[in-house]
């Protein structure tokens, strides 16, 4: 390459870097290091109030991986570093829920303010999991406001990587989407006023409890006391459904009220939602819903599939990328989406060492997603807002085809 070609090539990079940066995107060849961060909770929904009874704590979580760029020698970043997160503009959780005010009822005992179920806060460090090629927090205790109060679901934290040893600033991740909603309706069946108390009574006259007699006398019980809960690591008592199964299969004929029909999908009742909009990812804008075949189903359909001869395990057994996809971009074998890792890629890339979500993005908001504040890490890795296809991402050169065999 001659002079002026080599010239006219820096200045196309530079315009198209400068371009960028007004975007507040710093480009894939802009930096040393690529920082793949996602949440791989999905949209984790909560209840509005705990003076009742426990469903689902607030939380959601972080995992990160970290390659260093440099074209052949582009590689994994396992040691070396310490990553830490903050959420911006978001740092006191506990004035805007009264999970903490009743934590000790549930099971958590001595929680501080503020702290999350596995002992985690609004800001702090990653872990790096022993085994595992990624650094994760995990049950952040985030809720879907602000510090001035203003409802947002699309919390942001930002990531920093840093030397373990000097302590120097190596990459940062400034905008990955923690998602979060307690935009569960029940309100909506079970009447606005002493929404709590009115469940309690009617479960206890449909299987002979006293939950409502306890919450009296100041007892109060998680649902998972009794009904198994993967989501939670709760095994419940033998005998009893599983709490997936029951609440959907119970609700599955009874969701047919104005109220619950104007949501659209009777899954908004409960998962958020009409509002917050949990599912807004590539299956989304090609118009895959819930109850799409591939997918959840209706209630029936999830409660019955967790009732033999399935037996299906909620949360640790779920609809797959590789059933609609086909092999080459299915999950690897008995592993979740988010628990697999590229398995089909160029010679050197396969194992443990890409997880999938690093490239497509969370559940329900794979990339590109609906929603532009969810497209901000691929932007930032490679000036596309889509999943990540361009090798050049860690490499530099050419992009190429990550996938053996499909699409770059």
């Amino acid at each position: 390459m001659g002079p002026r070609p080599f010239r006219r090539l820096l200045l196309a990079l530079a315009l198209a870097a400068g371009a960028l940066l007004t975007l507040g995107v710093v480009p894939a060849f802009a930096a040393k290091y690529a920082v793949f961060a996602v949440n791989d909770l999905g949209m984790h929904c909560y209840q509005r109030s705990y003076a009742g009874f426990m469903v689902l704590p607030p939380a959601n979580n972080l995992k990160v991986q970290v390659f260093r760029k440099g074209g052949e020698g582009a590689h994994l970043v396992t040691s070396g570093i310490k990553i830490t997160y903050v959420v911006l503009n978001n740092t006191k959780s506990s004035n805007k829920t009264d999970f903490w005010k009743y934590a000790s009822s549930y099971g958590y005992p001595g929680l501080k303010p503020n702290v999350g179920i596995t002992g985690n806060g609004l800001s702090g460090k990653l872990k790096r999991i022993a085994g595992t090629p990624y650094w994760e927090v995990t049950a952040i205790p985030i809720t879907p406001y602000k510090d001035n109060l203003s409802f947002d679901p699309l919390q942001v934290a930002k990531v920093t990587v840093r030397d373990a040893r000097t302590n120097k600033v190596l990459a940062v991740q400034p905008k990955v989407v923690i998602p979060v909603s307690d935009e569960m309706r029940c309100d909506l069946c079970h009447g606005p006023a002493d929404t709590a108390g009115n469940i309690l009574q009617a479960h206890d006259a449909a299987n002979a409890t006293h939950l409502y007699a306890d919450l009296q006398a100041g007892v109060r019980h998680a649902c998972s006391d009794c009904h198994k809960d993967n989501a939670l690591g709760k095994p419940g008592v033998a005998g009893v459904k599983p709490l997936s199964q029951v609440i959907h299969g119970f609700h599955a004929d009874k969701m047919t009220t104005p109220a619950v029909a104007a949501l659209g999908t009777p899954c908004f009742a409960c998962h958020p939602g009409a509002i917050t909009k949990c599912l807004r990812g590539r299956m989304a804008q090609a118009g895959f819903t819930c109850t799409s075949a591939g997918c959840h189903g209706d209630m029936a359909t999830v409660a019955d599939s967790q009732a033999a001869p399935t037996n299906r395990e909620a949360w640790l057994q779920e609809p797959t990328c590789g059933g609609c996809h086909g092999a080459l971009y299915a999950e690897n074998t008995g592993q979740l989406y988010r628990n697999s890792y590229l398995a089909n890629g160029p010679e050197g890339m396969n194992g443990k060492k890409i997880q999938c979500e690093s490239c497509h993005g969370s559940p329900h908001a794979e990339w590109q997603s609906t929603k532009s504040i969810d497209n901000q890490v691929p932007l930032r890795l490679q000036g596309l807002a889509t999943y990540i296809k361009r090798c050049s991402t860690c490499h530099g050169g050419e992009s190429g085809r990550i996938h053996g065999g499909g699409g770059g």
